[in-house]
């Protein structure tokens, strides 16, 4: 299910998820109707409503001498993600002086398995915050990742207003995809007729380089932040860009 995934990458334990979904469809309820809902013993989603009472996912109040459960509004969630983004953003400047503090920096090397955290990949594209620079098996990507969290992706960018450019294969979608180019803060082009991409992705974006598989048994991806590595990869996406074209 689409919304019990997205929840979890909010950083929902899966019980806090099904907890919170069976008080949100419940309305009001103790947490002995909560357990029986949920199938989980009554110990511990007592101990998982501690925590959700904490990160504001579960309101209570007396009723009768009871306790009774209310789910918060699906809106706060937004709300509230929404505030440690800029809680954490205006800190990043700090947190990047003290890492500079260190001297020359050693390249970090990330690995990424599965889709959950290839999405991650996506969401350090945005959270980085610079132009990217991509050559995208699009038609793979968008079948592995889906188009719901393409179209999310997309908007984030927009929203951030990033701007990318993008080398892909010439195919019917990525035609659609270029003619939605100057709504999107993108720019498409194709590449020659003898090259071919084969269920890859690269990105480059600030001083990162995001290599991505699309494999269809486990995606798997490496994200290297090194400026050194980044410089030397935009070089080729330069020397690509120039062979491909619009049309």
């Amino acid at each position: 299910m689409k919304i019990t995934e997205t929840l979890e990458q909010l950083g929902l334990h899966p019980n806090e998820v099904k907890i919170y979904l069976a008080a949100l469809e419940l309305g009001q309820a103790n947490i002995t109707e909560l357990s029986a809902k949920v199938s989980i013993p009554r110990t511990t989603v007592r101990e998982h409503i501690d925590e959700m009472l904490q990160k504001g996912l579960l309101n209570q109040f007396e009723k009768h001498g009871r306790t009774i459960l209310i789910a918060v509004e699906p809106s706060r969630l937004l709300a509230h993600e929404q505030a440690k983004e800029v809680a954490l953003s205006s800190i990043l400047p700090e947190l990047e002086a003290i890492r500079e503090k260190s001297g020359i920096q050693k390249p970090i090397i990330r690995t990424f398995f599965g889709l959950s955290e290839i999405r991650q990949i996506y969401d350090d594209m945005i959270a980085t915050k610079h132009p990217i620079l991509g050559v995208d098996a699009f038609r793979d990507g968008r079948e592995i990742l889906g188009m719901d969290f393409m179209n999310s992706f997309v908007q984030r960018r927009y929203e951030h207003f990033l701007k990318i450019r993008l080398i892909v294969e010439k195919t019917p979608a990525a035609l659609e995809l270029q003619a939605r180019d100057s709504d999107q803060l993108r720019r498409t082009r194709f590449l020659p007729d003898n090259f071919e991409l084969r269920r890859t992705a690269n990105f480059i974006y600030g001083n990162k380089v995001a290599m991505i598989s699309f494999n269809r048994k486990e995606p798997t991806g490496i994200v290297i932040e090194d400026p050194d590595t980044a410089h030397t990869m935009s070089i080729f996406f330069e020397s690509l860009w120039n062979q491909s074209t619009d049309k």
